[in-house]
């Protein structure tokens, strides 16, 4: 009766140790911009013109989905935010805060980063689904498998008159 006692609270215990690993299978968020940090030398191209400038872009981590993002070169030297969105072996970019709001016209939904699959991060679709109308554009890009940056500035120069110029990078 004893070593039946003795058993039962072992296998209760087991039993209650599977079932809390079980429900701690999900990690923390992982940090997304491990993947695309440093720096990034290539090209940047302006519409209508026949030649490419060099140019650098360096990216720094802000937070575990934000990066800062400083371009510069002989035709442009800016500085701005992108918040990181998995998709595939692409790693997603999309204004932040007020940014989007200026480009968009709306904010995004209130835990924009926090509703993601299995304690992840939000990925592309979802992002697309919750915080994005149709035909609401973006701009770039990181191509994880060849280790390249990619983004399309849109410059105004007086209203109605606009040109882009075109980063590509590969990550040094």
């Amino acid at each position: 009766m004893k070593s039946l006692k003795v058993f039962s609270i072992i296998a209760m215990a087991i039993t209650v140790v599977s079932i809390v690993s079980c429900n701690n299978k999900n990690q923390a968020n992982p940090n997304l911009t491990k993947a695309v940090v440093g720096t990034y030398e290539g090209t940047l191209t302006t519409d209508n013109l026949k030649g490419t400038s060099p140019a650098t872009a360096d990216i720094s981590a802000v937070n575990d989905y934000t990066v800062q993002i400083h371009c510069y070169g002989d035709d442009i030297d800016t500085t701005f935010m992108l918040e990181l969105y998995e998709d595939g072996n692409t790693m997603r970019v999309c204004f932040t805060d007020e940014d989007f709001y200026s480009q968009y016209g709306h904010g995004k939904s209130e835990q924009h980063h926090m509703m993601g699959n299995s304690g992840n991060w939000t990925n592309w679709s979802q992002h697309m689904g919750n915080d994005h109308g149709q035909g609401d554009q973006h701009y770039g890009y990181f191509n994880m498998s060849d280790h390249q940056f990619n983004y399309t500035f849109n410059i105004d120069i007086t209203e109605g008159n606009t040109y882009t110029q075109e980063f590509s990078g590969i990550l040094q």
